[in-house]
């Protein structure tokens, strides 16, 4: 459970979120719905441990993160979420496979087992063909599915997708979201998705409105039955 308290963030005199409460259940699929400079990713890199809130508490498993300081916040997030950034935000020097196996060697694991882990993702999101290209020689689904990669490298509980459709044609955002909705599935994990796109809606299991830097709760709790299920041929990971 993620659990928002009286959550506040202002950059100087500019106040852009405003007494957030919001609980967040374990497993569920979470849209964060608002317009473009609505406040919903800011809030997403409040909750991901991006930013910090300016008052408030974020308690994500019970664990104050506000409290978290150094290595032992570094630790929790790295281990705890995964992010999919908004434009992709590959690292263009690197090839698909490097981008992916980065959080793998900031924390210190082995090149072999980080490759490893790399291929086995890519795998999964059927993207083993540009493992060893750079991010300006694929595609834009190639490119968003690398960074889904990426955000699922570590195995976490929580994986945040900042306007994942943004950059993509129709038939490659509906693929991206249903890939997200079949992680959340299978996983188990929680999918919190940043996303003005009416798509999302459809997979979503708890719909979070941010207008204005305020937030309401807007379809919560409804059933997976409820939810859109992918199709059986869809990328199973």
């Amino acid at each position: 459970m993620i659990t928002l308290s009286g959550v506040n963030k202002s950059y100087g005199k500019k106040q852009v979120l405003f007494d957030v409460n919001l609980e967040i259940p374990t497993g569920s699929f979470t849209m964060l719905r608002g317009v473009s400079g609505s406040g919903k990713s800011t809030l997403m890199s409040i909750i991901g441990g991006i930013e910090t809130a300016t008052s408030g508490a974020v308690v994500i498993d019970g664990q104050d993160a506000g409290k978290l300081k150094g290595k032992a916040r570094t630790e929790f997030y790295r281990h705890k979420v995964g992010f999919v950034f908004q434009g992709f935000y590959l690292q263009p020097q690197l090839s698909i496979g490097e981008n992916i196996a980065l959080m793998g060697m900031f924390a210190g694991m082995a090149k072999l087992k980080r490759e490893a882990r790399a291929k086995e993702l890519a795998e999964k999101l059927g993207i083993t063909e540009v493992l060893m290209q750079k991010p300006a020689e694929v595609s834009g689904g190639q490119a968003e599915r690398a960074c889904i990669a990426r955000a699922m490298f570590m195995n976490p509980e929580i994986i945040l997708a900042d306007e994942p459709t943004n950059n993509l044609d129709p038939e490659n955002a509906r693929n991206v979201i249903e890939m997200l909705k079949r992680i959340q599935v299978e996983m188990g994990a929680t999918m919190i998705v940043a996303s003005h796109d009416a798509l999302v809606e459809k997979y979503a299991t708890q719909i979070v409105e941010v207008r204005e830097g305020r937030v309401g709760v807007v379809g919560a709790n409804r059933d997976e039955n409820e939810a859109v299920r992918m199709d059986d041929g869809a990328t199973t990971v």
